[in-house]
């Protein structure tokens, strides 16, 4: 093949950002991988190379290919030049359904970033088949939304069985710092959801329904831990919780991995999300102000009129996003607990350097990418339509260690 690894959509926010961190940390050119990088628009890429050249001197030798979101031939002809494509195209529910159809056809590993439930349930549906008769992976979700929360929960349950022997039967997962900013791209898969799904009742439920991304699930009569919806004071850790806004994808990614690794986990594993704030006056004014400002934003994203008004006014569009200091300034902290039927508990914390959604995303999606590259033997012998659970596993770990996002056993 002509490349190992094509970026697919690098002149977007995410995209660039992805270019960037592959240029500063594995050059233009290496000896251990070749790439390029692929959009619709052959300008704005010879332009982004040109925009490198602060970061690299040697940007302009970047390979440059072209391909349509909507142009199957295209796809089918980027997919069968490389062994990996990354791609940062959303919203993925109106860009990704050919590229993942060509992916699973010729037998190209892929990763997104989407969190697009609907997205991902047609994924498994309409690809999951082809791409394991070609023997390819096809995995989403490998940002922020999911990787700390599904790789952090497949480290805790390999604890497990090494010190207990047995999985743990519940892990709670607590975002205890945070800061960052959010694009006009994600903004705009956000909307797009909802405006997707509005005649399609089967999505609707996909959307609601705990266990709809995970394979074979007979979960539907076990009581799940259900969302939390407000502020609660939370006796354990002595903190003030409210409901953390990735909860809805990342458990449900989380429990897909449990069903795709044959109920490793357990058949009634349960696992759930939040933000924890601390004791007293300030603590409890700061969940209530997030729960008011989810509740508001679900309000805006479901009432059009709304957010067109917010978009005009105050929201990124979609290719703008937080400045350089405001990334190079982010951070993100997480807790997960874990505790067993016998009260044995394990506990694990996930931290980050820079901003979660963006910068620390591009980390993420690259050396997933990378994993599948460069790590066939650390891998997981899986194929079809995969979580990083169950398509990367423990070795992205030992990835991103050196670069700012670490997992840490306590």
């Amino acid at each position: 093949m002509q490349y190992d690894l094509i970026i697919m959509g690098a002149t977007g926010f995410t995209g660039k950002l992805v270019i960037e961190y592959l240029i500063k940390n594995y050059g233009v050119k290496n000896d251990n991988f070749t790439w390029a990088i692929a959009g619709r628009d052959i300008d704005k890429l010879t332009n982004l190379k040109k925009a490198l050249k602060s970061i690299n001197s040697r940007s302009m030798e970047i390979d440059v290919l072209t391909a349509d979101s909507h142009d199957k031939a295209s796809l089918d002809n980027l997919t069968a030049k490389c062994k990996v494509i990354v791609s940062t195209v959303g919203p993925y529910l109106n860009y990704g359904h050919l590229l993942i159809k060509s992916c699973a056809q010729n037998g190209t590993h892929y990763c997104d970033l989407t969190g697009e439930v609907p997205f991902i349930k047609e994924s498994i549906e309409q690809v999951s088949a082809i791409a394991k008769e070609n023997n390819c992976k096809i995995i989403h979700s490998c940002g922020f939304d999911s990787i700390p929360s599904d790789i952090g929960v497949l480290l805790l349950q390999n604890e497990a069985m090494k010190q207990f022997g047995s999985p743990l039967n519940e892990i709670k997962l607590y975002v205890r710092a945070m800061r960052g900013g959010i694009s006009g791209g994600t903004i705009e898969s956000m909307i797009n959801i909802y405006e997707y799904i509005k005649d399609k009742p089967d999505l609707q439920k996909a959307l609601k329904d705990p266990y709809s991304l995970t394979p074979n699930s007979n979960n539907t009569n076990i009581q799940h831990t259900p969302s939390l919806k407000g502020v609660q004071w939370d006796q354990n850790t002595m903190r003030w919780l409210c409901p953390f806004a990735m909860s809805g994808i990342n458990t449900k990614i989380v429990r897909a991995s449990n069903g795709l690794m044959n109920n490793y986990y357990g058949k009634n594993f349960q696992y759930s999300e939040v933000v924890s704030f601390s004791r007293g006056l300030g603590g409890f004014t700061k969940a209530l102000s997030m729960t008011l400002n989810l509740a508001f934003a679900r309000l805006a994203i479901e009432f059009n009129p709304l957010i067109y008004i917010l978009r005009k006014l105050f929201l990124p569009a979609p290719g703008q996003g937080p400045t350089r200091e405001d990334r190079e300034n982010g951070f993100f902290k997480m807790h997960l607990t874990g505790s067993s039927d016998n009260n044995k508990k394990l506990n694990l914390i996930v931290r980050g350097d820079s901003d979660a959604g963006y910068s620390g995303t591009a980390k993420m999606i690259t050396e997933s990418a990378l994993s599948l590259l460069l790590e066939k033997k650390h891998v997981p012998n899986s194929s079809g339509v995969l979580t990083p659970a169950s398509g990367i596993g423990e070795i992205i770990v030992k990835r991103l260690k050196d670069k700012g996002i670490t997992f840490k056993l306590q």
